[in-house]
């Protein structure tokens, strides 16, 4: 069962996992942060409402991490929301397994909206 309060935040970025942390403990949300294949653990440990993924993250990128979250039985119900820049959102077409997509730079308000939605869907 997804813990809809959590979201789960994969990014190498340090500061876009702390701003997002913030911005989303500040909204209510339990956060959590891995990097890479770091996501598949963390998002069987706490099964979160919704997962924001970076897609170009070095070791494991997003379009892998979300290929393996959506193979996974116990992961291929939590919806990922992907995030980066808007070209790679563009090139990543079908292989990219996500619910959604937010471009970087990104606006809170509209990613918090989107993260509202997935988590309760």
């Amino acid at each position: 069962m997804r813990n809809t309060n959590t979201v789960l935040v994969v990014d190498d970025d340090e500061g876009i996992i702390d701003l997002l942390t913030m911005a989303l403990e500040d909204q209510g949300y339990q956060v959590h942060s891995a990097v890479g294949s770091g996501a598949l653990k963390a998002a069987r440990d706490h099964v979160p409402g919704v997962i924001l993924l970076d897609i170009l993250m070095p070791e494991m990128d997003g379009v892998e991490v979300s290929r393996r979250l959506r193979a996974d039985p116990a992961t291929a119900h939590i919806p990922i929301i992907a995030m980066s820049a808007q070209d790679r959102l563009d090139t990543t077409g079908a292989t990219l397994q996500a619910n959604d997509r937010v471009a970087k730079p990104f606006r809170l308000d509209r990613l918090f909206e989107k993260v509202a939605h997935w988590a309760s869907a």
